[in-house]
C-alpha cells in the first residue's frame, strides 16, 4: 500500500500525523513543503489497489479535528475550499490516478460514519512540548528496498545527538537536543534546542571540512572537535547502510547530506590519519604509575576511589582513572573491564608487563612507535615524547605538551626494557 501520493498538484507531501492504522495508515494529515495540509482519508481497497480522499486544508482546522470538536465528516461535507482529491494508488506503487471533485460529487459510500471523530488525545501525564523546532534529521535508504531498523535510526540519532554535545562545548555554551516529533517515510525526527542558533555555524563548519578539507583530521582538532566523537558518528551512519540529511528550519542556514559511502571514505581517511596525528584525549597525564596500578586493584575490588583515598587532588583523581582508561582497564564509566578484574591477581612484574603491552597497542603507543618508524615500544627513542606531541598532537600548547611529556617519558623507561 502507498497512501502518499506524490503529485505536483498537491506538492511534495510528508506525513505529519497517523490516527489509524491497520495494515497500514487509514487516517492521517500530510502536509507539502508550502505548509499546506492535507487530510487523508482511506474510502476503500479494489482489487489491485486503494482509493483515498485528500482534502487541503488549514492548521487551525485540522487542530479542531484532532480535538474531536468535528465530526470528521465535515472536514468533506464542507471543506474550506470546495477541492476535493479522490486518488487511487495501486498496490505495487507504479500507478497513481487523481480525480479532481467537489463536496457535492462525494457520495454516501465515500464519507466517512456520522459522528466519527478523530481521537488524537495526549495522556494526562504527557507533556506538551512546544512545536517550535530549529533543524530535522532525515535518515533514508539509499534504495527503496527492505525495511528500516529502529536500533539503527536510534543508534544515529544518538551519535548525532553525541556529536552536537561536541559542537556545544566547543564554543563554551550549555545545550541539548530535544526531540518535538517524527514522521515516518524515510524517517525523519524534528529537534529543537535552545541556542541552535549559535550552533548552528560550527555545524556548518563542520560539515564543510567534511566536504572539502584537504586534512580532515587536522583541521577537526584545530577546531577542538573530538575525533572519537566524529569517528562514532560516521561508524554509526556506515554500519545502518542509511543516508543523513542535516534540514536546518531558521533562515539563512543550508540543508547537510552525508551518504553512507561518503561517511565510509571520511572514516577510512580519519583512521588512516591517525597514524600519525593523535587527539589529546588519548594521551594520560598521570606521572606515577604505581599510583596508577593502585587505581585499577582498587577498582577491581569495588573500592572507592577519591581523592581522600589515594591523597591527592580531585583534578589529579581524574587524571589517574584516565589513565586507566587509556590502558583499556576502566571502561568509560569507570568500571572494571575484564582487563582490569584480571590484573587486579597479578603479581607485580606480571602487572607492569601487562601495561607495557596495553599501552604499546593503545592509540597513543601506536602513534607514538609509528611516529618513530618501529614496531614496539623498544624502537621509540628516549625522551622524545615532547617532539612526537609537538608533531602528532597540535591542538596542545608547547607548556601542556612539555607536562604530558613528562608522564610518557617516565612510562617509556619502565615498559622499554620489557619489550626489548
Amino acid at each position: 500500500m502507498y497512501p502518499l501520493v506524490q503529485d505536483s498538484r498537491l506538492g511534495t507531501l510528508e506525513f505529519h500525523k497517523i490516527y489509524e492504522e491497520y495494515d497500514g495508515p487509514k487516517l492521517f494529515s500530510a502536509v507539502n513543503a508550502l505548509g499546506i495540509y492535507y487530510l487523508v482519508y482511506w474510502i476503500d481497497e479494489l482489487e489491485d489497489g486503494d482509493t483515498w480522499l485528500y482534502v487541503p486544508m488549514s492548521y487551525n482546522r485540522l487542530e479542531k479535528l484532532e480535538s474531536a470538536s468535528r465530526s470528521l465528516r465535515d472536514a468533506f461535507i464542507y471543506p474550506e475550499e470546495n477541492s476535493i482529491f479522490r486518488i487511487f494508488t495501486s498496490f505495487d506503487g507504479e500507478e497513481e490516478t487523481l480525480t479532481h471533485l467537489t463536496a457535492e460529487e462525494l457520495t454516501e459510500e465515500e464519507l466517512p460514519p456520522i459522528d466519527y471523530r478523530i481521537e488524537c488525545e495526549l495522556a494526562p501525564e504527557q507533556e506538551v512540548v512546544s512545536s517550535i523546532t530549529n533543524h530535522e534529521i532525515h535518515i533514508s535508504k539509499p534504495s527503496r528496498r527492505g525495511i528500516m531498523k529502529l536500533d539503527s535510526i536510534s543508534k544515529i540519532l544518538e551519535g548525532w545527538s553525541s556529536l552536537y554535545d561536541e559542537f556545544v562545548r566547543t564554543i563554551n555554551i550549555s545545550d541539548r537536543l530535544v526531540p518535538v516529533d517524527a514522521r515516518p517515510g524515510s524517517f525523519i525526527v524534528r529537534l529543537e534546542s535552545n541556542h541552535y542558533e549559535k550552533v548552528s555555524p560550527v555545524i556548518d563548519d563542520f560539515f564543510g571540512v567534511l566536504t572539502s578539507s584537504e586534512d580532515i583530521h587536522t583541521t577537526l582538532l584545530s577546531m577542538k572537535i573530538d575525533v572519537d566523537v566524529v569517528k562514532e558518528f560516521l561508524s554509526l551512519v556506515v554500519d545502518s547502510s542509511y543516508d543523513f540529511k542535516l534540514t536546518p528550519l531558521i533562515d539563512g542556514s543550508f540543508p547537510h547530506q552525508l551518504s553512507k559511502s561518503a561517511a565510509e571514505r571520511i572514516l577510512t581517511e580519519l583512521k588512516t590519519s591517525e597514524l600519525t596525528y593523535l587527539s589529546s584525549l588519548r594521551v594520560p597525564q598521570a606521572d606515577d604509575l604505581k599510583r596508577v596500578f593502585d587505581v585499577v586493584i582498587a577498582k577491581s575490588n569495588f573500592q572507592e576511589v577519591n581523592e581522600f583515598t589515594l591523597g591527592i587532588t580531585s583534578r589529579q583523581v581524574a587524571y589517574y582513572l584516565h589513565a586507566a582508561r587509556t590502558l583499556g582497564y576502566l571502561d568509560r564509566s569507570n568500571q572494571p573491564t575484564s582487563a582490569g578484574m584480571q590484573f587486579g591477581k597479578l603479581d607485580e612484574n606480571q602487572r607492569l608487563k601487562s601495561a607495557a603491552m596495553r599501552f604499546q597497542s593503545s592509540d597513543c603507543g601506536w602513534t607514538w612507535i609509528s611516529w618513530a618508524s618501529g614496531k614496539t615500544l623498544a624502537d621509540i627513542p628516549n625522551g622524545s615524547a615532547f617532539e612526537f606531541l609537538q608533531d602528532c598532537v597540535p591542538t596542545l600548547n608547547v607548556s601542556t605538551a612539555r607536562r604530558r611529556s613528562k608522564t610518557l617519558n617516565s612510562w617509556l623507561k619502565l615498559f622499554k626494557p620489557i619489550t626489548e
